[in-house]
């Protein structure tokens, strides 16, 4: 593969993510600059998966007869694994989504043996790239995808237990890639990644409800709401927030999320300055919707949860301020 069109897929994949978020694009530039390349690169597949399953883009896929065997194989495997469910959208959409995934597996498993090609889309070329300077794990993009699968079916998840693995799968997979790309010394630092995508995604699953909900995604543990007298048609209830038994559930809920967080910020030790900007600024913005979420007692049914403005300018402020500080710090160049 050519230098130049190596450069131009590294420039795609930095355009992705200046279009996903411009709040978290800005805290990547505190890296060195092959890393935040190489971020961008990881960051445009997941907001790829992210998006064919949501159904946020339509999937062009090359339908070959290898394509759609390996696919209609994938599929007899999930339909096992979540045996009794079944999928989200109409068995053709399902298919096609399923062929999308698969097809972006398959190009995953070339990209990590060098052999991705011009024909390929750039986000790829990137990648091989990536897995060439990185020790990144081909393993922990399967298990993006793996989540992934999973938001195919409607499924429930019963304990705390069950919340986490989906969390590992689709957020604590993607901070294993990033903390290859970031370097570490002590493997601890992996186990405090792990907890840092699991709070995250934890924070991410309560300010999605009613969203989720609407679409017959349920990621609240079944069983855990049960324990507190509610049942999944209750979060349908705009009122539910003054509910008791609510504030039982979320008040354990805020607990567990704390669990993870406490874990979770011991990651930044383990990162030189310039590595520990991104994901500081994405903590401090997760912070703040789950402390909005806590201000409002748990009413995550009857006003939008996002970023204030003033929230927007504070992590703004704060991006460069450790840019600035990194930079400076002995040893960095």
């Amino acid at each position: 593969m050519n230098q130049k069109m190596i450069e131009s897929s590294y420039l795609h994949c930095k355009q992705l993510c200046k279009d996903a978020s411009t709040t978290f694009f800005s805290s990547f530039s505190a890296l060195e600059y092959e890393k935040r390349c190489a971020v961008h690169a990881v960051y445009a597949l997941c907001r790829w998966v992210d998006d064919i399953v949501d159904g946020d883009v339509e999937p062009i896929v090359v339908e070959t007869e290898e394509l759609l065997q390996a696919t209609l194989e994938r599929d007899i495997i999930i339909k096992n694994i979540h045996l009794g469910k079944q999928p989200a959208n109409s068995e053709e959409i399902y298919i096609h989504r399923l062929m999308a995934l698969v097809s972006i597996r398959n190009s995953l498993q070339r990209a990590s043996e060098g052999k991705i090609n011009s024909n390929d889309s750039l986000v790829f070329v990137a990648l091989q790239d990536v897995f060439s300077r990185y020790p990144i794990r081909l393993q922990d993009f399967e298990t993006i995808i793996e989540g992934m699968e999973d938001d195919l079916f409607t499924l429930r998840y019963n304990t705390w237990d069950d919340l986490r693995a989906y969390c590992y799968k689709v957020a604590s997979a993607v901070g294993l890639i990033l903390i290859e790309i970031y370097g570490y010394e002590d493997r601890a630092a992996r186990l405090h990644a792990i907890d840092f995508g699991i709070q995250m995604q934890m924070i991410n699953v309560l300010r999605d409800v009613n969203v989720d909900y609407e679409s017959g995604r349920i990621y609240l543990p079944v069983e855990v709401l049960a324990s507190h007298n509610l049942k999944v048609s209750d979060l349908a209830n705009t009122n539910l927030a003054k509910n008791t038994s609510w504030k039982a559930f979320i008040s354990e809920y805020f607990e567990v999320v704390r669990t993870h967080q406490k874990s979770a910020k011991h990651l930044f030790g383990y990162l030189d300055p310039r590595s520990r900007v991104q994901p500081k600024i994405m903590s401090d913005a997760y912070s703040q919707i789950f402390h909005q979420i806590i201000r409002s007692s748990g009413d995550v049914f009857t006003t939008p949860l996002k970023l204030t403005l003033y929230g927007k300018i504070s992590l703004w402020v704060k991006i460069n301020y450790l840019k600035v500080k990194a930079k400076i710090a002995p040893n960095m160049s």
